[in-house]
């Protein structure tokens, strides 16, 4: 097979996979993996392979993406017969630290790409062409800090009726984040506190709480706050007059003035990642009907 010329012609991305686990573990690693057999929720089987190697067929296909570095994963814990850069970083560290960690690592390289891609390890229903809507639209805002995926929650809804995504509701769209975001070295850099904070507000939401339409932007709004000169934003967003575009300002503005986008991927498995012990057998019978695997209930 010819390789179309065009494809030597696009932006490649650096992509960094988060891997790893909290250092307090979660509900669903206790319920999947008691008894640490596997250690970290992306190496857990899933119709005959491993989680991330799901999602790893449908990066590499990419045209976008450069090399790959596993944050929070070591050579010991997972091989792979391609290559793969493996970051060091403590599987336990938290999402700033990897990112700073992936950051020096690159830089030890010798790399200094502009832009870097970021993605989860655990969103086994993704596919490469979600990937490249995701990197195309992307590449149009190359001078922005922050492009993150976002996915519809109408959309999602017909595939998956009990996500339990956490949905920021806009004027223009009802969104969730999707599993793919771009940052730039100042992004990672500057933004490292925000960062941290704002992921670990997302990791302290109840389960209880994500299976109301709580919205995406709680522990955003509470950085926010701290901002007087865009709290007339934030009442926009809470009587529902924000736009997407809007609110992605507005955080922007938040984050030392970084320029934020949001862009949206018309594709529910792009943003189900496994976040809840249900979310296994759901991502699961998924994937068993989009590749014609035979289901057979539990891990494996």
């Amino acid at each position: 097979m010819i390789t179309p010329f065009w494809l030597f012609m696009v932006n490649k991305y650096p992509l960094f996979i988060f891997c790893g686990r909290d250092q307090k573990k979660r509900e669903l690693i206790e319920v999947l993996d008691p008894d640490e057999k596997y250690g970290v929720k992306c190496l857990i089987p899933m119709l005959g392979r491993r989680i991330i190697d799901w999602q790893l067929d449908a990066l590499r296909q990419s045209p976008y993406v450069d090399e790959i570095y596993l944050l929070g994963l070591t050579e010991e814990m997972a091989k792979f017969d391609f290559p793969v850069h493996y970051v060091p970083v403590p599987t336990i560290s938290n999402l700033a630290e990897k990112l700073y960690a992936g950051l020096q690592y690159l830089r030890k390289q010798g790399k200094d790409n502009t832009l870097i891609s970021v993605s989860s390890s655990d969103t086994p229903g993704m596919t490469v062409e979600a990937v490249n809507d995701f990197y195309e639209q992307a590449d149009k805002y190359r001078d922005y800090d922050f492009v993150q995926s976002a996915v519809p929650d109408e959309l999602t809804a017909l595939t998956f009726p009990s996500h339990k995504r956490v949905v920021g509701r806009f004027k223009d769209h009802h969104v969730y984040p999707g599993e793919m975001f771009l940052m730039s070295e100042k992004a990672i850099i500057e933004g490292n506190n925000l960062i941290a904070e704002i992921s670990g507000g997302r990791t302290n939401i109840k389960k209880k709480e994500r299976g109301k339409k709580t919205s995406a932007l709680k522990p955003v709004l509470k950085l926010i706050l701290r901002t007087p000169s865009i709290w007339f934003g934030i009442t926009k967003f809470l009587f529902g007059r924000l736009t997407l575009d809007g609110g992605a300002k507005l955080l922007g503005r938040a984050a030392k003035k970084m320029k934020v986008k949001a862009v949206i991927i018309e594709d529910a498995a792009s943003g189900m990642d496994m976040d809840l012990p249900e979310d296994y057998e759901v991502l699961k019978k998924y994937l068993s009907k989009i590749k014609n695997i035979p289901y057979e209930e539990g891990i494996s």
